[in-house]
């Protein structure tokens, strides 16, 4: 009889045992889901950052392609984020070509800003060929590249948008370049 009495007791200990490693094993589960949680919301804020530093990096890239900049015979406005309106409406003729230097990006968009556009905002390309007395007066923005895609964030800079008059002459205006980067 005592033998069985031990038994007993030892089969409640060893539940209890086998309990109290069960509620640890329950726990360390619970602040291991926790943990990996956190680490992907973390690993997701990183990649968030790093996209936007891309998009930023791709807004410098695009205001110094000689493609699109303007020349040295625009004076002193070629040194600040100049943007020759005639080189990007070629470029806008073009753009098929230069795909590859907009990877990772949904798309890529110039918007006249100042002075501001009298009537129907018009995009700037292969109609406004037609109409080159008033260009770039007739249109309201350049799309450079686009995807189709929406931009999960956009990200934009001033740029001054000159376009050549006469013989050293040149007229400049106030335009966003705005670029966006797609949703994942």
């Amino acid at each position: 009889m005592k033998k069985v009495k031990k038994n007993k007791k030892a089969q409640v200990k060893m539940m209890e045992t086998i309990m109290v490693l069960l509620v640890f094993a329950f726990l360390f589960g619970l602040i291991m889901i926790f943990y990996a949680r956190f680490q992907v919301l973390e690993l997701n804020r990183i990649a968030s950052q790093v996209e936007e530093q891309r998009a930023a990096s791709f807004l410098n890239k695009i205001l110094n392609m000689p493609e699109l900049r303007c020349s040295l015979s625009f004076g002193p406005a070629s040194e600040i984020n100049c943007l020759d309106t005639y080189k990007l409406l070629a470029f806008t003729q073009l753009k098929e070509n230069f795909k590859d230097e907009f990877v990772g990006l949904s798309n890529v968009t110039i918007v006249r800003e100042y002075p501001p556009i009298v009537g129907k905002e018009e995009k700037c390309d292969a109609t406004n060929l037609n109409n080159l007395a008033n260009y770039p007066k007739n249109c309201g923005y350049w799309n450079l590249f686009d995807t189709g895609k929406k931009s999960r964030v956009s990200f934009d800079t001033f740029v001054t948008l000159c376009t050549p008059k006469q013989a050293g002459f040149f007229e400049c205006e106030i335009g966003r370049l705005i670029v966006g980067v797609p949703k994942r």
